[in-house]
């Protein structure tokens, strides 16, 4: 009789993602995988406290995602917070929930350990040993990191991403030139600083929900096994960006491969995959389907905690080694 699957919750600042791992291959951690966009930030206040209704979101998704642990026979699992459950005041209430819905601590982790994570799942992607950059535009910040075969040498977390900048700078609907210019402009600014400190320029694999849709925007529909791997031209990235910048979130909603509940927020974190890639001086950015959760499993002997009722209620933080 096989193992009992792990399971490996996400609770970003956009989404919720379960991986129920069961086992690995030569790709990396293999087992169902399972995204609900909560947009756990939408809504936050100043401070970054998180709003009742997203709360109540998180809720409904956790309760849910219980139930299929449960149903699979979970033992034990990993559940990470990042950047909007990182900033939060009231991030206490999100380990309530995750804790009495799904049975486990969270571990809340700094926008480092979170740049880790993002690239040793990525680095999966990636053949050899050669240095690259690993590129993860989440909702409420975005990691960049360098490095090779034998780990990250240099990473920078930016309080930036699809949400958090659609928030602060896209007023509009659809969003005025002068903002999108402002965006571009301190994404470049922010991103170029961000690249300096890593150690410069590198090939780039690109992860995050923001760079999965404009993949499944480019193939025209999202297969998980086509958008690993894709890979994305800069001109690309700028032509879907002029684009879908020039329509209203109603009609966005109906892109091919766009899911409706990312249509408002795509806008932001295309301008910053192409910041991103503009800085570097790179003509195209390879996706990878590979990300935090295969980190997380990567080092699951740091991470992983039992299935339990008496768990802290409270959120827990966590360093790599």
């Amino acid at each position: 009789m096989s193992e009992p699957p792990v399971a490996v919750v996400d609770v970003g600042s956009n989404s919720v993602r379960l991986l129920l791992w069961d086992g690995s291959d030569d790709r990396g951690p293999t087992g169902a995988r399972i995204t609900t966009v909560t947009g756990l930030r939408r809504g936050a206040a100043s401070d970054g406290t998180i709003a009742p209704d997203a709360l109540a979101r998180l809720d409904a998704c956790a309760a849910r995602y219980g139930q299929k642990m449960r149903a699979a026979g979970v033992l034990a699992g990993i559940a990470i917070g990042t950047s909007a459950v990182r900033d939060a005041p009231n991030n206490a209430a999100v380990a309530q929930i995750i804790g009495s819905r799904l049975g486990l601590p969270l571990t809340v982790i700094s926008g480092t350990v979170e740049a880790r994570l993002a690239y040793a799942g990525a680095r999966l992607a990636v053949v050899g040993t050669e240095a690259a950059i690993v590129l993860d535009v989440g909702g409420g910040s975005t990691e960049l990191v360098r490095g090779n075969g034998s780990g990250p040498s240099g990473a920078v977390s930016l309080q930036m991403g699809a949400v958090r900048s659609t928030e602060d700078y896209l007023a509009a609907d659809p969003p005025h030139a002068e903002e999108l210019s402002r965006l571009r402009e301190d994404a470049q600014v922010a991103l170029a600083a961000a690249l300096r400190t890593v150690g410069g320029s590198a090939p780039m694999v690109g992860v995050s929900g923001t760079v999965s849709t404009l993949a499944a925007i480019d193939l025209g529909v999202y297969d998980p096994r086509r958008a690993h791997g894709h890979v994305l031209s800069r001109a690309k990235v700028e032509d879907m960006l002029s684009w879908m910048s020039g329509l209203p979130t109603r009609e966005r909603e109906r892109i091919p491969g766009l899911e409706a509940v990312r249509a408002s927020v795509i806008v932001a974190g295309a301008t910053i995959v192409a910041a991103a890639m503009t800085v570097a001086g790179l003509n195209e950015l390879t996706a990878s389907e590979r990300d935090l959760l295969d980190g997380a499993v990567l080092h699951a002997d740091i991470l992983v905690s039992p299935i339990g009722t008496d768990i802290p209620r409270v959120a827990v933080r966590v360093e790599l080694p």
